[in-house]
């Protein structure tokens, strides 16, 4: 039989702590990081990991489990789709509770609670090999070229465009963007990121592009999320052009 939490609650009964910290659990999910009390933010980690571990599995049992806490669909599918598979690699681990000073009025400790945001160490490594092997590629390519006649001049051109026209290599920083290059590509997940967008920031470059349609063209595509919210806006136009059309009929027929 369950038994509740021994000693002091959050709230004043079982169920109150319940909502508080599916309260908390949204936030966290839908912001990245919150602040709140140490105490809560204690009680809120291993809750929110739980949930965290569920999302990584994406099965339909698991969604129904989230969807019995988290109430909001938005941040359902954002947990599901970005932030599960962002953690795919990482066994555990996903926050990070940060002490910070004590709340004005009360003297209450207060701490920051956040997503953690970097890779881990052997991800990372698994990365600087795969962006050294495509350098080390690229290389091989430019030697080649020059040691080849001049017909084969168009060689020279791949070494730095594995992904034909409008694609460049990985400079020495990875997060350093070519000249006229400004999207991301990943070739493990084959998913390109534009700029200001939330993963961005977060992604080792493998290739970079020139623009969404040359990365579309290499085969690589949007996150799920990001698609959905062009859709969105495509919608929106569309609707607001045939409210625009439907208008201008009216007012010839009043003439």
């Amino acid at each position: 039989m369950p038994q509740p939490t021994k000693g002091p609650r959050l709230g004043g009964s079982p169920a109150h702590q319940r909502l508080i910290l599916a309260n908390l659990a949204t936030q966290l999910f839908e912001h990245g990081r919150i602040t709140t009390t140490e105490a809560k933010a204690r009680r809120l980690r291993p809750y929110a990991e739980r949930l965290i571990t569920k999302a990584k599995k994406g099965d339909l049992h698991n969604i129904r489990q989230i969807a019995k806490v988290i109430r909001d669909k938005d941040v359902i599918h954002r947990l599901v789709t970005d932030i599960g598979p962002f953690f795919a690699d990482r066994n555990g681990g996903y926050t990070r509770i940060t002490k910070t000073l004590p709340r004005k009025g009360d003297n209450a400790p207060m701490a920051v609670i956040e997503l953690v945001s970097q890779k881990t160490v052997t991800d990372e490594a698994d990365r600087a090999r795969r962006v050294a092997a495509s350098q080390n590629k690229a290389e091989d390519k430019v030697q080649a070229a020059a040691a080849a006649p001049a017909s084969e001049e168009p060689a020279a051109e791949e070494s730095t465009a594995p992904y034909g026209e409008g694609s460049h290599a990985p400079l020495d920083d990875p997060q350093e963007a070519p000249e006229g290059f400004p999207v991301k590509g990943n070739a493990d997940s084959m998913l390109y990121h534009l700029p200001g967008t939330s993963f961005y920031d977060r992604t080792v470059a493998e290739v970079w592009f020139t623009d969404a349609v040359t990365a579309e063209a290499a085969g690589f595509s949007l996150p799920k999320s990001q698609q959905e919210l062009e859709e969105d806006a495509d919608a929106s136009v569309e609707k607001a052009e045939a409210d625009a059309e439907a208008d201008a009929g009216d007012a010839k027929g009043d003439a």
